[in-house]
């Protein structure tokens, strides 16, 4: 976990950390052991077979739920495979817990869009711009985002 995290964190998103640190499955595996298991998902994203990653994931994140790249790489799989409030539901857990995570907000734009909830991805976006001063390469992709928004629905 990143200091600058630890620091951004709420005291709800503290505690929930410390609460999914201390469950019996954080310290059943160790981190080397994850990691194997990692490369095996990682593996299947990077041939873009998301369907197959997805178990590995979903098992990474109860043994790992600390872990942001486990969660992210779960997030990512369920968005990939159309499980769009899932993906929400886990892109808002790696928010809560990583608060300097704004990619995250991003792919929950992306995920609203893909569940064709659009004014409500367009309120995602305006707030991830506006969020986003100190990190122009993020800004920059969610401006793009809202302005293809904008000119699909005119």
């Amino acid at each position: 976990m990143s200091q600058a995290a630890a620091n951004l964190r709420s005291e709800y998103g503290q505690k929930l950390y410390d609460g999914l640190d201390a469950l019996p499955s954080s310290k059943r595996l160790t981190s080397e052991q994850l990691e194997v298991i990692y490369s095996l998902a990682y593996a299947h994203v990077v041939q873009q077979q998301y369907a197959q990653a997805l178990p590995i994931f979903t098992f990474l994140a109860q043994y790992g739920p600390t872990r942001k790249h486990y969660l992210t790489g779960l997030a990512l799989s369920l968005r990939k495979v159309g499980r769009f409030d899932e993906a929400i539901n886990m892109y808002s857990l790696v928010l809560v817990l990583f608060p300097d995570s704004l990619e995250a907000a991003l792919h929950i734009a992306e995920c609203q869009i893909g569940q064709n909830e659009l004014g409500q991805a367009r309120i995602s976006l305006s707030q991830l711009v506006e969020a986003t001063e100190d990190d122009p390469d993020l800004q920059t992709r969610a401006r793009s985002l809202l302005e293809l928004l904008s000119r699909g629905a005119a």
